[in-house]
């Protein structure tokens, strides 16, 4: 038996230790791509379910924008290491493009004018009436009637509608006639003190007929319906407002900087659910009083939905969206404590087209942006 010398174990020790196999990453980061394409895939499917059927559904569209981010992530990484693996999250993509359709607009280079009909849709918020700065609402006020008046719309929906007659700078009603819109249905949710709040849709084309689909005591959350006469066409003009979540300012911050943030999550978590639930059943009425309209038919007002929700996906599926058609950008319509929503819409239905759409941010007594489209009749 022959015995090692000192020089030779010297050698040993100083030779480099044969590398690690990079298996176990590959395959670990494999496994994470494919769990997140499978939950991912999961979030699309749920936001097909009705919350009334399984309220825990109407949570997962929040979680859709942030899993549609990280199957970018990997579909950029697997490209860089290797390309052939690159089709899990591509394939995730993919079967999720309506999400992704609705979440952004690539219409930037669009010159043509608007063509028949432009219609401005914006939730008011009461003009600012409900607020106490008597000095801000006296500048906000005039300048959000002004912006109105100068998008030069031919109708006008307004949701969260307040008016009292002969009180400046509140008496909307009678500037927005002087200036050119002489039609009007105002159906008012709440009368006080000689002041009325609720829906309202304007109109410089006659408005024939009248009808409210939806509407809840002491509750500004209304649908209403304006048949318009447009030269020898006639379209109808659904203003919806739907369930809104009712949470109070500062809730959400509160709920996340309380020690109580558990009861206060879960109270945020409640009206969230009851929201859902609530809007499923508008959009049943809303729907059905649509459908009966025929092809000329214009949806439009505060959804109080994402474009990731039953509420989107249902009204998507049959009309088409101004937003996605001809919109650009992310088109973000809400500015108040839950940034970066979309939940301001004009839908469609097949009589028409969309040739333009743009998101209105000029309006300061209100917390919302505008959305404004032109539209012509399909030969």
């Amino acid at each position: 038996m022959r015995i090692k010398g000192k020089k030779e174990d010297e050698a040993e020790k100083k030779r480099p230790e044969p590398r690690k196999s990079g298996k176990g990453k590959g395959s670990f980061g494999l496994l994470l791509t494919l769990f997140f394409a499978i939950l991912t895939i999961g979030f699309y499917y749920s936001s097909t379910i009705r919350p009334e059927k399984y309220w825990l559904a109407g949570f997962t569209g929040f979680m859709i924008p942030p899993a549609i981010i990280i199957q970018c992530l990997f579909l950029a990484y697997w490209l860089w290491k290797k390309p052939f693996f690159a089709l899990i999250p591509m394939l995730a993509l993919f079967l999720g493009m309506r999400f992704i359709r609705a979440s952004f607009g690539w219409h930037y280079l669009i010159t043509e004018k608007c063509r028949e009909f432009k219609v401005l849709s914006l939730n008011a918020k009461a003009f600012s009436a409900m607020q106490k700065d008597t000095i801000n609402r006296s500048v906000k006020v005039p300048a959000t009637l002004d912006a109105i008046i100068a998008s030069d719309a031919d109708i006008l929906c307004i949701q969260e509608m307040y008016d009292f007659p002969g009180v400046q700078p509140f008496s909307i009603i009678r500037r927005l006639k002087k200036a050119g819109y002489p039609h009007v249905f105002f159906s008012v949710a709440e009368k006080s003190w000689g002041s009325s709040i609720g829906m309202a849709i304007f109109s410089k084309h006659p408005i024939l007929e009248k009808q409210t689909i939806l509407k809840t005591k002491k509750s500004n959350n209304q649908i209403i319906l304006a048949r318009i006469k447009i030269g020898e066409r006639r379209i109808s003009v659904i203003n919806m407002h739907l369930q809104s979540v009712a949470l109070k300012d500062g809730e959400i911050h509160r709920s996340i900087e309380s020690e109580e943030w558990m009861d206060k999550s879960l109270s945020v978590g409640k009206k969230l659910k009851k929201g859902f639930q609530i809007r499923a059943r508008q959009l049943d009425e809303l729907l059905k009083a649509a459908e009966e309209e025929g092809d000329y038919v214009l949806i439009c007002g505060d959804l109080n939905d994402t474009p990731y929700s039953n509420s989107y996906l249902r009204l998507r599926d049959r009309y088409e969206n101004a937003f996605e058609r001809q919109g650009k950008g992310f088109g973000f319509t809400f500015n108040g404590e839950i940034p970066f929503l979309r939940i301001d819409q004009q839908f469609y239905g097949k009589g028409l087209v969309t040739n333009r759409f743009d998101t209105r941010r000029n309006f300061p007594s209100s917390d919302h942006n505008g959305t404004e489209a032109c539209y012509f009749f399909k030969e």
